[in-house]
């Protein structure tokens, strides 16, 4: 019989269409085939004090990171190992289910929670209150403008400071400072990110593309059409460059591409009506996500309990176009900058050999301020998704046809790299529409899963430990008779 090619999660998807997975756990699209999630790899980096409410690393001109992560009623800095609180001097009120959302201009670092005035720490030490700036949920710059969006006055409200000048706020057309009230659609504004040299405001069925254009007006926003929009700021990714922007994101009722022209749907007939209907809806202001940019790959994690913590998660490879499931339940994702090591400080960071990250051997993770997609844990841990995969499975569709029956006798994945061990569950049908019926549980062995069985429509589940990477499998058998 044929190879067939893995496709990918796509549990929408007609089950005997060959290569479709309409099932997984621990599962990411890689540029060639499909392999076990890393898991999450601890970092020398202390546990925080409470519950992560936000995180980022920010890049200063001189490229050297700060990496901020903020809680209920503080904001924290990286340093070393440890945590070096940087909040102004009274305590921060954060909404429970607020968020902490960061930003920088040049060597000033923004942090914005929805409760208290826009903050800014200049190149190093504290934060403070920025005099005439807003309570604003986001906070975004684009050139020499900083926006404060969603503002306490109105949700739909975007105000921008003077041009290169984040401390002088009021509207003046002489210094550019101003404010838009987005009222084309309904709905406060949900998330707003840079895109090129303008903005995209989002709401949750609507986006505005927001344009310099000079005094009087300083900033235009125009709605693009359609009804797609985001359900939070942190489910916004932007995967192009600065000449060639692109936004990734988990809008209402899809999954979306915008590259400037209109957003294109990316889920659906894949894992749309799935996810969907697994997200509490009451909670969309939970989800977000992580690009992982050296694997091309984007975590979208979101809640599908009554909980301010996603539990559930689906990974995109915009290279490959294919779906994939890592769940588990975090606080906050965000990219981590790998220090910079040298021989000096390699004992500071790391006190043993077996400290060091557990990755492959050309895995590179010396290199200055790399950045790599990690999340905060329940207890409030940093970790890396750097991990070797723990236990993994992937569930194919129904191979067969209604008109014949076809006995297999076994089936040979195509491993790019074989898993430590694997074992191959059968399950079988003699009709479509029909339940499955559970056959033998067989080993792999020498680069295979023997086992017999004769039905119309067959389907495979692979549970696989340690690190794998798959294309494909043949089924070998034979036609038994034709109906």
């Amino acid at each position: 019989m044929s190879f067939v090619q893995l496709l990918g999660y796509a549990p929408d998807a007609d089950p005997s269409i060959p290569g479709v997975l309409t099932n997984c756990a621990g599962v990411v699209p890689s540029l060639k085939g499909f392999k076990g999630a890393p898991s999450p790899q601890a970092t020398q980096q202390s546990v925080l004090a409470s519950t992560c409410m936000g995180a980022a690393v920010l890049t200063k001109l001189d490229g050297t990171t700060r990496f901020f992560a903020g809680a209920a009623t503080k904001l924290y800095e990286a340093n070393s190992n440890a945590w070096t609180d940087v909040s102004r001097s009274v305590a921060y009120a954060t909404p429970a289910a607020g968020r902490w959302r960061f930003a920088q201009q040049a060597n000033v670092s923004f942090a914005a929670n929805g409760a208290d005035t826009v903050q800014a720490s200049v190149s190093s030490g504290a934060f403070s209150c920025i005099g005439s700036a807003p309570i604003a949920n986001i906070v975004e710059t684009v050139n020499k403008f900083v926006f404060a969006i969603g503002t306490s006055a109105d949700a739909s409200k975007i105000q921008w400071c003077a041009l290169g000048d984040y401390t002088s706020w009021a509207a003046s057309i002489a210094t550019q400072a101003g404010s838009d009230t987005l009222t084309s659609t309904a709905g406060g504004t949900t998330a707003g990110r840079k895109f090129g040299n303008s903005i995209i405001v989002y709401k949750q069925k609507s986006m505005y593309l927001g344009v310099y254009v000079g005094p009087p007006n300083i900033w235009q926003f125009e709605l693009i059409p359609g009804n797609a929009g985001a359900l939070s700021q942190e489910v916004v990714v932007s995967i192009g460059t600065p000449d060639d922007p692109k936004h990734i994101f988990m809008g209402y009722d899809d999954f979306y591409v915008f590259d400037g022209a209109r957003p294109v749907p990316i889920g659906t007939n894949r894992v749309k009506e799935t996810v969907f209907n697994q997200l509490l809806q009451s909670r969309y202001y939970v989800a977000q996500a992580v690009h992982d940019r050296q694997n091309s790959r984007v975590y979208f994690y979101y809640p599908s309990s009554d909980s301010n913590l996603p539990d559930k998660c689906v990974v995109y490879n915009y290279r490959t176009d294919r779906w994939g499931v890592d769940d588990r339940t975090i606080e906050i994702a965000t990219d981590w900058a790998t220090p910079g090591l040298t021989w000096n400080n390699l004992g500071t960071l790391y006190n043993t050999w077996d400290d060091l990250p557990n990755g492959q051997w050309d895995q590179a993770f010396f290199n200055s301020a790399q950045t790599i997609p990690a999340v905060f844990d329940t207890n409030h841990k940093l970790k890396t998704l750097t991990g070797a995969a723990g236990n993994t499975s992937i569930t194919t569709g129904d191979l067969g046809d209604d008109s014949q029956v076809l006995l297999l006798q076994r089936l040979r994945p195509r491993y790019l790299t074989a898993p430590v061990s694997a074992t191959l569950t059968n399950y079988y049908k003699m009709n479509s529409g029909d339940a499955l019926t559970t056959d033998s549980m067989v080993s792999l062995s020498n680069g295979k899963f023997d086992f017999l069985r004769e039905a119309r429509w067959h389907r495979f589940q692979i549970a696989m430990t340690g690190d794998w990477e798959m294309t494909g499998f043949v089924p070998e058998g034979e036609v038994s008779g034709l109906e």
